[in-house]
């Protein structure tokens, strides 16, 4: 049970993380092009952060079960 844990834990980790970056492209891409392309990306970054968010937390309760 400790490396399925280990490995939702990494994996929201990344999760999150590909969000910022996302988050960062789409900030930039706005204040250089003025173009909406980064409405989209804003919106996939936003689910990013739900989902990595969602498995940190399902993580979380899986680790206290175990205790």
């Amino acid at each position: 049970m400790g490396a399925e844990m280990n490995k939702l834990i990494y994996l929201g980790i990344a999760i999150i993380s590909l969000g910022a970056v996302g988050t960062l492209l789409a900030v930039v891409m706005e204040v250089n092009t003025g173009e909406p392309v980064y409405y989209l990306l804003m919106k996939i970054t936003a689910g990013l952060f739900g989902v990595g968010g969602g498995l940190l937390g399902l993580a979380s309760l899986v680790r206290r079960k175990g205790k």
